[in-house]
């Protein structure tokens, strides 16, 4: 075993292999982003109001003064009907009153025509098995399971294409 002298000062140099990674873009193939039209049956039941109207002709056959102007009874039109009878003397006889009321009924009715639907299609032509498409899975179309904000390219321009 040699000593070393401390007044000497041996330089040594370390050494060490390093791994660099090159990195370059190829074609893996392409997609093709299209949409469809397809035309889905819309139905839509909805209760429909009207009203009817019904008259009432009830017979007075009374000798009055005067005559009254029409009036309202709760829901009800009054409408006096006078008529002047020849007698010794004239005089005014209210003859009848006739009752309008209105009474709403409500109809079910049904509208019928045929609705269009865009719907997205997704084609990896050269099988590159990159393309994947989610879907929905709760009843909110914009919640969507594992969907990033920052996915991959292909995954952007599907995203895109849907906005």
């Amino acid at each position: 075993m040699t000593k070393l002298d401390p007044d000497k000062t041996e330089i040594l140099e370390l050494r060490e292999e390093q791994l660099i990674a090159h990195k370059e873009l190829r074609d893996m193939g392409e997609i093709v982003v299209r949409t469809e039209v397809d035309d889905v049956p819309g139905r839509l039941e909805v209760d429909a109001y009207r009203e009817e109207v019904f008259v009432e002709h009830e017979p007075v056959g009374q000798v009055v003064s005067e005559r009254d102007e029409p009036w309202t009874d709760d829901d009800i039109l009054i409408v006096p009907v006078y008529e002047e009878q020849l007698v010794v003397t004239k005089r005014l006889v209210l003859r009848e009153r006739i009752r309008i009321r209105r009474v709403g009924t409500t109809d079910r009715q049904l509208f019928q025509d045929t609705l269009r639907r865009e719907r997205l299609v997704v084609e990896d032509p050269s099988n590159t098995g990159l393309v994947h498409e989610q879907y929905p899975t709760s009843q909110s179309d914009e919640e969507v399971v594992d969907s990033p904000r920052d996915g991959s390219f292909l995954e952007n321009i599907v995203r895109k294409a849907l906005e």
